[in-house]
């Protein structure tokens, strides 16, 4: 019986062994990669360190966007089980976050396996948490992206999502420069989860994104940013665009919509407020364009700046289609049609020009291309080919219609018309560093073809600064440095067409006059308070550049005490003899009225004994003249001068008589 019992056993050891062989077999053999797989997902552990976001600076250095360091708290309830662990926890993070425990605890009584108790905690609330050590709470880095001047060049900079992803402006366009390379934790685990080592051959560091430096200035940036708001309320538009560049460069020096948002807070604005329209929306230019226009006649010998035009008494009908001009005259120099900005004198102007060559120079100012700038997004605006033109559309593009261009490719293009005749391609960024300082990308110029001829290009700079001095663009004028520019006023197309009530105000200007280092662009749209260029833009221009001369040191050197002949006019003007009766003309004469700034005029050397040509001359102009000359005057109309009854070059008295006619 013993020996069958024996055996008995020895059986069933025997078929106990080869089943426990067999399923060793089957799990180290048959099934080994299987439970390898099992294993190494139970012992090890690979996690992400992500890598801190680059900066970005202005170009002085100020920081403009960084990554703050905080860290995302997240309870393991496979290990954290017990109430008395649970209990443990929220209590010392109610201490440090201020929340009540329950509200811990309920998170810690959910039926999920990993809870977030804090979420991008700051760093200074991490420290106090360092030395709290509990199996399965969890302290991971989740970096923050902060904007610390808020709303100031967000337009430019753009922002980051929730992912960390890079959102509209440098954070997206150069996202793969900034976001840096990520790195790798490898962590040996025990069969119950807790750590036993960092496997040192399989981990690496995270590198930091690169720190983009911008070409913007932040002082010129705040300064254009808090003008064109202030602007924009007192005309009440329903925007505003600005642009800062360096004329002898392209660099973008500043670049501002109003409204604006703040990318800390990016969800809490509209797509309008989030969106660059300085480079992503297209409008006619109007009468900005003028000078462009003009460029290219004089470079192809097409027009002399002293010929007369005759502008129709401001109203001409071309081909069937009225044309007007806001300051009507008889005629005008080609000088005159950019200092009264005379739509009638630039159609007829525009017939000089055939359209192929037409074509050729407005692509070359980078018409109907996009610029190529490091922003994402950018229109290419909107240009006719000359096969598609129509009976209208060479004289309609001479002052600003028929054409489309964003913000950005006007200001280019007039830059070429004023730096010597080159138009370079704008740029934002000055170069990229590493976070150790060593330089990756360094920005420069880039010219990308000769528009004008250097002679040219001078001509039409100081015309320009004319046009400040003498015409359309007076409000833009400072009184410690002379500027150039050009008013444009153009009505907003919409699906009823061309809208009577919403116009496109804009002033774009330079300075110095005489070595430009500056230009600016202002676009108000819509404005409900007056809609002039030169009434609306002008002003703000004036402003911005105002402040911007008074705190630049580079500029501080172009500064020169100027005394304008149309101060002495004011002065003889002040002195002349009214009835304090005639209402009419006391206000005409008041400067408290706002009325008419007058051209500047060469009143020092007229002669006394012959009568000089006024036609054109305004009412308080003629009133000066006047009374140098001692003549008695009677006045119809009330417009400017279009005729006078002692013809010019006569011999005159003093006391003689002289009736003056003025444009209604």
């Amino acid at each position: 019986m013993n020996k069958k019992r024996v055996l008995l056993i020895l059986f069933f050891v025997f078929v106990g062994f080869i089943a426990i062989s067999s399923h060793l077999f089957n799990i180290q053999v048959v099934k080994h990669d299987i439970y390898r797989e099992i294993a190494l997902r139970q012992q090890d552990k690979q996690s992400s360190i992500l890598a801190e976001r680059g900066m970005i600076k202005d170009r002085t250095g100020k920081t403009l966007s960084y990554t703050k360091m905080d860290y995302s708290y997240y309870a393991g309830l496979k290990q954290i089980k017990t109430e008395a662990i649970k209990k443990k926890v929220a209590e010392k993070f109610s201490k440090v976050f201020g929340k009540p425990e329950n509200f811990y605890l309920k998170l810690m009584n959910s039926d999920k396996s990993r809870v977030c108790l804090e979420k991008k905690a700051p760093f200074e609330k991490s420290m106090m948490l360092r030395d709290f050590v509990v199996d399965g709470l969890v302290a991971e880095e989740d970096y923050t992206r902060v904007y610390p001047e808020h709303r100031l060049a967000s337009h430019v900079i753009g922002y980051v999502n929730q992912n960390a992803e890079g959102m509209n402006g440098v954070e997206k366009f150069f996202d793969q420069n900034l976001k840096g390379t990520d790195g790798l934790l490898f962590v040996q685990r025990d069969v119950l989860g807790k750590t036993v080592g960092i496997v040192e051959d399989y981990s690496y560091d995270p590198v930091p994104g690169d720190v983009v430096e911008l070409t913007i200035d932040g002082d010129y940036q705040k300064i254009l940013e808090e003008e064109l708001a202030v602007g924009l309320n007192k005309f009440q538009g329903v925007s505003a665009t600005g642009i800062i560049m360096d004329p002898n460069s392209g660099a973008i020096l500043a670049m501002a919509n109003i409204p604006d948002y703040d990318p800390n807070k990016y969800g809490d604005f509209s797509d309008f407020e989030r969106k660059n329209r300085a480079i992503m929306d297209i409008y006619e230019p109007g009468s900005t364009i003028k000078p462009l226009i003009i460029g290219m006649m004089m470079e192809e010998n097409l027009v002399n700046l002293n010929e007369n035009i005759n502008t129709e008494n401001g109203s001409f009908v071309y081909n069937n289609v009225k044309i007007n001009d806001t300051h009507p005259s008889k005629k005008l120099t080609v000088r005159g049609v950019l200092y009264e900005s005379s739509n009638i004198g630039m159609v007829k102007l525009s017939e000089r020009v055939d359209e192929n060559t037409f074509y050729k120079y407005l692509r070359d100012f980078g018409f109907g291309n996009s610029s190529s700038i490091d922003l994402p997004g950018e229109s290419s605006g909107f240009l006719k080919k000359p096969k598609d033109f129509g009976r209208i559309t060479k004289a309609f593009i001479s002052h600003g219609y028929e054409i489309s261009v964003t913000p950005l490719q006007l200001i280019s293009a007039f830059c070429a018309t004023i730096n010597g005749g080159i138009l370079y391609e704008p740029f934002i960024v000055n170069k990229i560093s590493k976070s150790s300082g060593e330089t990756v990308k360094q920005f420069d110029k880039v010219p990308i073809r000769r528009v004008l001829s250097k002679a040219t290009s001078d001509t039409l700079r100081h015309v320009l600064v004319n046009v400040v001095e003498d015409g359309t663009g007076s409000l833009a004028r400072l009184d410690d440095i002379y500027v150039g520019g050009k008013t444009g006023t153009a009505q907003v197309y919409t699906a009823k067409g061309y809208s009577s009530e919403k116009y496109n105000s804009s002033f774009i200007g330079f300075f110095p006059s005489k070595d430009p280092k500056v230009t600016v662009l202002i676009i108000v749209n819509s404005p409900k308070i007056g809609f002039y260029g030169g009434k609306v833009a002008a002003p703000i221009f004036k402003e911005v550049t105002e402040r911007i001369v008074n705190s630049d040191i580079n500029i501080a050197p172009y500064k020169e005490k100027i005394i304008r002949k149309d101060q002495t006019l004011e002065n003889l003007l002040a002195s002349v003899e009214t009835s304090k009766e005639d209402i009419g003309l006391n206000r005409m004469l008041n400067i408290a009225e706002n009325a008419e700034k007058i051209s500047k005029r060469d009143f020092e050397n007229i002669r006394k004994d012959i009568m000089p040509d006024l036609t054109g001359f305004s009412k308080r102009e003629v009133m000066a003249v006047s009374s140098i000359l001692g003549l008695h005057i009677s006045e119809s109309g009330n417009g400017k001068v279009i005729s006078q009854s002692i013809a010019a070059g006569e011999k005159i008295n003093p006391g003689d008589k002289c009736e003056f006619k003025y444009s209604m």
